[in-house]
């Protein structure tokens, strides 16, 4: 047996740097492959709209009048859209009130987006609205993962009628996340 007193040879780190990095590697594909590009994937089942003009009359003896004032009228647009949100992420998503605008040759205005808790009075007033309108969309709605919710989102342009939404140059609804990005898609 012989004695050996001389120090062993040292192993170069190369190897396990690389055996290290190629870990890494796949570890980060992994990920990226396993991760969606978006979280969400919103697309628009249908569009519709509805115009009333509504005509309000002074009533006889319902209190002061204003000398000059007769009846007035009023134009507003709603527009229903039916969206839908595919939940593409691994965790559910919750949603956000969304955000619409319209621009047309006069400039571009924003949506007042009718609140859910509102549609049923709405509906009331006017009722022509109800067939159009379809589970609407509520502030903290969540959308499963790996499903679709099909929700209505209800928008009022007051002072615009049938015609403006025809002739307008663009229309857009913003759906807002909670914990993602806001995506647009364009109105038609």
């Amino acid at each position: 047996m012989s004695l050996n007193l001389a120090p062993p040879e040292s192993r170069s780190p190369t190897k396990s740097i690389l055996i290290a990095a190629a870990v890494m590697i796949v570890i980060a594909v992994g990920i990226f492959l396993y991760l969606p590009k978006r979280p969400a994937e919103l697309s628009l089942a249908k569009v519709q709209t509805f115009a009333p003009h509504t005509e309000f009359k002074a009533m006889a003896g319902a209190g002061p009048h204003v000398i000059g004032q007769g009846a007035q009228s009023q134009d507003d647009l709603y527009v229903v859209a039916t969206v839908r949100v595919a939940d593409k992420l691994h965790l559910p998503l919750f949603l956000a009130p969304p955000e619409a605008s319209l621009t047309t040759a006069a400039g571009t205005m924003d949506a007042t987006v009718i609140n859910a808790r509102d549609i049923s009075r709405l509906e009331l007033s006017f009722p022509a609205l109800t067939p159009m309108i379809s589970n609407p969309l509520a502030d903290g709605d969540e959308v499963a993962p790996g499903t679709t919710r099909e929700a209505t989102v209800v928008l009022l342009f007051t002072g615009l009628k049938e015609d403006d939404w025809k002739t307008k140059q663009s229309a857009t609804l913003t759906v807002k996340f909670a914990h993602q990005e806001p995506q647009t898609i364009p109105l038609p």
